[in-house]
This record gives structure tokens, C-alpha cells and sequence, in this order.
């Protein structure tokens, strides 16, 4: 009778840690593509603005960290200030005055260019490719891809088609991170092995970022889920 009664109670213990392992394998899965591009560098880029001006993406952005979306599809634009996940991300990152958020219009339609002017995205910068050969391999790399780069501070992608604003923890982290020029791969998984089988961060380091950055207590439950690796139309 007791060894039934010690199973009952040792089986919701054991699902648990087997979710949270679940959990986690998931996201390293969807994580270990980040890196994909990391030596590959888009200062020479040649972005159009709203206005129609042309300057280089270093010109730009030297010394900033960006958090990148790029769209050519009309059917899926990037997100503006209407979705609260997307807004909530930009508004955590106002503090970080080397923190940036813009889109990137990859294709050469006019009429889709144009519905940029629709979204609302305050204190974000709105570009389109410059018809150059500086463009060419980079337009070609993402083809349809509506998805969020993350770009270093040297033009480096170290967040290809990287963490969502859905991915809450996960693309705080990662943001953050790029900063002092870590990759998203890297930061995900430091991140992933910080959250215990209580689903709470583990490590002093972790905790003193969650609470400068989130302005909480780091006590609470963590979700450090990955809804997908971007969205491909």
C-alpha cells in the first residue's frame, strides 16, 4: 500500500520535470538557428528611407544594437503599436539609448512599400533595399521572409530570424545580450540552463538582470518558451 502511495505521489513530480525538460529541449531546438549568419555583416547595405534618402545601413547604425524587421509579403507586415507584445518589447527597451527598432522592406513594389505608411510604429524608422548590387545577396538570403533580425553594434546578424516579441523572456534576453555583442544562440541556451525545474531563474546573474530589466521580483515563474523562429510567407 505505501509503494502505491509513493507512486501517486512521485508521479506529478516526475511529469513536471519531464515538462520542464520538454520545454526546454523545444526551445534549444528552435534556438540553435540563431547563429546561422553571425559572420555575416550588412554595414554596406544601402537602405531608402520614407523621405527617399539613401545611406548605408553603417552610416545609420553604427554603434547601435537593432532589432530588425524585415517583410516583403503585403499579407504578413511587420507588427506596429496595435499588438501589446511588440509595443511592450520596444517600451523595455526605451532605456538603452543604443537600442533600436526599425523594419526593412526587402522587395521593389511601390504599392506595397506604400502600406508601411498604415502601420503604427512610434520611434520606429521605416527603410526599403536601394536598387544597388550591394543589396543583391542579402534580398536574396531572406526571399519572403517576414521575420526579426537581431544586428550588432558592428553590423553583424547575431540574431537571425531571431527571437519574436512573443517569446517574452527569450527576446528580452537575447536583445539585451547583443549589446555586448553575444550572439542568440548563445544567450538562449545561458538563459534556458538559468531556469530550474520550478521554472524560476537559478543564477545570481540571471536574477540582477531580470530585476534591473524588468524592475520585479525575480522570483516569480518563468516562461522562456519560443513560439517559432520567425514567420515565412
Amino acid at each position: 500500500m505505501k509503494k502505491i502511495y509513493w507512486c501517486f505521489l512521485l508521479l506529478p513530480l516526475m511529469l513536471c520535470a519531464s515538462c520542464t525538460m520538454m520545454v526546454k529541449t523545444i526551445a534549444k531546438s528552435a534556438a540553435k538557428n540563431y547563429d546561422d549568419h553571425v559572420d555575416l555583416q550588412i554595414n554596406q547595405l544601402k537602405l531608402v528611407d520614407t523621405l527617399g534618402k539613401t545611406a548605408s545601413f553603417e552610416q545609420l547604425y553604427a554603434g547601435k544594437t537593432v532589432y530588425l524587421y524585415l517583410w516583403k509579403s503585403p499579407i504578413l507586415l511587420p507588427p506596429d503599436d496595435k499588438d501589446p507584445l511588440y509595443k511592450g518589447l520596444k517600451d523595455r527597451f526605451t532605456k538603452y539609448d543604443d537600442v533600436v527598432f526599425i523594419n526593412l522592406y526587402t522587395g521593389s513594389k511601390e504599392e506595397d512599400w506604400k502600406l508601411i505608411h498604415g502601420l503604427q510604429q512610434k520611434n520606429v524608422k521605416a527603410f526599403h533595399l536601394a536598387e544597388d548590387p550591394a543589396n543583391t545577396a542579402f534580398r536574396e538570403l531572406y526571399g519572403i521572409s517576414t521575420s526579426p533580425q537581431i544586428v550588432s553594434k558592428d553590423g553583424h546578424i547575431l540574431g537571425f530570424k531571431g527571437p519574436l516579441p512573443s517569446d517574452k523572456l527569450v527576446v528580452d534576453y537575447a536583445l539585451y545580450q547583443a549589446r555586448n555583442g553575444m550572439n542568440a544562440t548563445a544567450s538562449t541556451k545561458i538563459l534556458i540552463k538559468g531556469v530550474n525545474k520550478e521554472e524560476r531563474l537559478s543564477t545570481d546573474e540571471l536574477k540582477s538582470w531580470y530585476s534591473a530589466h524588468f524592475g520585479k521580483d525575480p522570483n516569480e515563474k518563468i516562461n522562456a518558451s519560443i513560439s517559432n523562429k520567425g514567420a515565412d510567407n
